[in-house]
């Protein structure tokens, strides 16, 4: 990127007393109904440690339990599938893809094919897959 693009986001320091003066501002209206939300939902750490909380597997068992209890039995064959070792390692697949030169080739990460597994309306079509190559 070219450097005076970068400079262009400087803020002055001027301009920083200015920002202090919107977010201290008791009267402030956007700035007391942002205040009024983090009130409700906690400060940033702890909406960040309630995230890190409701990402962990129990979390989620629970949240596939009430929201589609069907799916409950194919993510525990998921589970065994992978506890014995039938699902290939991304490094083992690229091992067999490249051979040798697996190990020298790094794989671009902005080209990385991902799959949401919150996404729940491709569920059933990815666990008939997954049980077709057992």
């Amino acid at each position: 990127m070219d450097e005076s693009m970068r400079r262009l986001l400087q803020i002055p320091a001027s301009r920083l007393d200015d920002i202090n003066a919107v977010l201290l501002d008791p009267n402030m209206r956007a700035m007391n109904d942002f205040l009024e939300v983090v009130g409700k939902y906690g400060t940033p750490y702890e909406i960040n440690r309630k995230a890190e909380q409701a990402r962990r597997l129990p979390a989620l068992l629970e949240q596939v339990k009430t929201a589609r209890p069907e799916y409950l039995a194919d993510l525990e064959w998921l589970e065994q599938q992978r506890d014995r070792g039938a699902f290939i390692t991304i490094s083992d697949y690229r091992r067999k893809v490249l051979g040798p030169r697996a190990d020298l080739v790094r794989p671009n990460q902005d080209y990385a094919v991902t799959l949401d597994v919150s996404a729940a309306q491709y569920f059933p079509w990815v666990i008939t897959a997954a049980k077709k190559r057992r």
